[in-house]
C-alpha cells in the first residue's frame, strides 16, 4: 500500500515537473526543473526495485545530460532567443501534424510490444540469466549496439551543430549584452541573468 501511494506522489510530481519545465520562460529555470522531474523518475524506477535505472536516471540525465544542456545555454546564449518571437502559424499546424503521426507511431509501438521469454525480458529470463544488470549489459552491447552508436552520433552532431551555429552567430557580430560605464541594468535584466 505505501508503495503505491508513494508511485502516485513521485508519478505527480514527476507530471508536474515537466509541465513546469515546458512552461517558464526562464530556460535556467526550466532546466531545474527538468532535473527535478528526472529526479522523480529514478525514485520511480526505485520503487520498482530497477536499482540500475535509478543509477542511470540519476547519473546520466540529471547529471551528464544536464551539464551539456547548461553549456549548449551558454554558449548559444538563448536569452536572446527569448525575447523574439517563438510561434508562426504555419509553425503550429507544422507541429500539430508531427504531434499526431508521433502520437500514431507509439501507439503501433506499444501494440507490438510483447513481453514473453521470447524476447528475453521477462522476469524468469532476467533471474535465469543471473541478475537484471547483467542481462541489461548483454542486451545493450550484444543485441543493441548498432541504435546505442547511433545515439551515441546523434548526440555527437548535435553538439558540434551547436559549435559551428555559436562560431556562425560570433563571425557575424552576435550581440551581447554589455553596459557601459555608469549604466545599470534593470531588474528585468537582473532577474533575467539569475
Amino acid at each position: 500500500m505505501t508503495d503505491k501511494v508513494l508511485f502516485l506522489v513521485f508519478a505527480a510530481l514527476s507530471v508536474a515537473g515537466g509541465v513546469l519545465t515546458i512552461t517558464r520562460k526562464n530556460v535556467v529555470h526550466a532546466l531545474l526543473f527538468l532535473v527535478f522531474t528526472f529526479f522523480n523518475v529514478a525514485a520511480i524506477f526505485f520503487l520498482s526495485q530497477a536499482y540500475f535505472l535509478a543509477v542511470v536516471q540519476i547519473l546520466v540525465y540529471a547529471g551528464a545530460i544536464m551539464v551539456l544542456f547548461l553549456f549548449v545555454i551558454m554558449l548559444l546564449n538563448l536569452r536572446t532567443f527569448e525575447q523574439e518571437e517563438q510561434t508562426h502559424r504555419k509553425q503550429r499546424w507544422a507541429a500539430l501534424a508531427l504531434s499526431v503521426l508521433v502520437l500514431a507511431e507509439f501507439v503501433v509501438v506499444l501494440a507490438g510490444i510483447t513481453f514473453t521469454s521470447a524476447h528475453g525480458g521477462s522476469p524468469a529470463a532476467i533471474a535465469k540469466a543471473g541478475s537484471g544488470t547483467k542481462a541489461f549489459g548483454e542486451a545493450l552491447f550484444n543485441e543493441m549496439l548498432l541504435p546505442f552508436e547511433v545515439a551515441s552520433v546523434v548526440l555527437l552532431v548535435a553538439m558540434v551543430g551547436a559549435i559551428i551555429l555559436v562560431r556562425r552567430e560570433r563571425a557575424h557580430g552576435g550581440a551581447t549584452r554589455t553596459w557601459g560605464p555608469g549604466e545599470e541594468p534593470s531588474h528585468e535584466a537582473i532577474e533575467e541573468e539569475v
